[in-house]
């Protein structure tokens, strides 16, 4: 199952369909009913990196350019729903995802569609499973026992009074590294270093909130 399946089955929407027979340029599968181009993408669209050579998009893919809601906004979907979330919900919904098959996309500014890496990255494990967010044009592999770590880790972190900046670059200022020798836990913080370039480590810390 593609993304573009997926979510023509959690909306609820009908297929768009054309007339081309070819490849996808997005999912790189055989088509019949190809749509071309110009009537997917407009003249501003910036993610023609993600794509396969092909000369046309299936119908599948061609819905996830329909609406603009599946680049400006958070979503998750899965056969039974697709609802959109706020940042505040994220870390909730990636320990917490439907019934398989599903996917899980995280937007900050809703300017790219960084889920078209994923596009044969559905979810059909609840543990261990791919995921986009916008700030990255991989996808983002999910393994709970590692992420629910990274969550405690960050929690003290932020509890010993750390900004997510920090946590995220690895790098600590003067204030901090004081308070961690007062405090006696200078290696704690020598140990957070470890983690800088560690895309899921980021992202736990950019939907970690307080109380979750």
């Amino acid at each position: 199952m593609t993304l573009g399946q997926l979510l023509l089955e959690a909306t609820k929407n009908e297929m768009p369909k054309g007339n081309i027979k070819g490849i996808c340029v997005v999912c790189s599968n055989e088509t019949e009913q190809g749509l071309p181009l110009k009537e997917c993408v407009s003249d501003n669209f910036t993610g023609w990196s993600y794509f396969f050579s092909g000369n046309c998009m299936c119908p599948e893919c061609a819905f996830l350019f329909s609406d603009q809601t599946f680049r400006r906004k958070s979503w998750v979907a899965s056969l039974q729903e697709f609802r959109t979330f706020k940042n505040d919900e994220a870390q909730q919904i990636l320990f917490s995802p439907p019934e398989p098959p599903f996917f899980v996309h995280i937007a900050k500014t809703g300017q790219k569609q960084t889920w078209l890496s994923c596009i044969h990255r559905v979810a059909h494990n609840p543990h261990k499973y791919f995921f986009s967010h916008e700030k990255y044009d991989v996808p983002i592999l999910f393994e709970r026992d590692k992420a629910e770590t990274y969550i405690q880790i960050i929690a003290e972190a932020m509890q010993k009074g750390l900004s997510k900046t920090e946590l995220t670059t690895g790098e600590f200022n003067t204030k901090t590294w004081q308070r961690a020798i007062e405090g006696g836990y200078r290696d704690f913080l020598r140990e957070l270093t470890k983690f800088k370039g560690d895309i899921l480590w980021e992202v736990m810390v950019d939907v970690y909130r307080k109380g979750d």
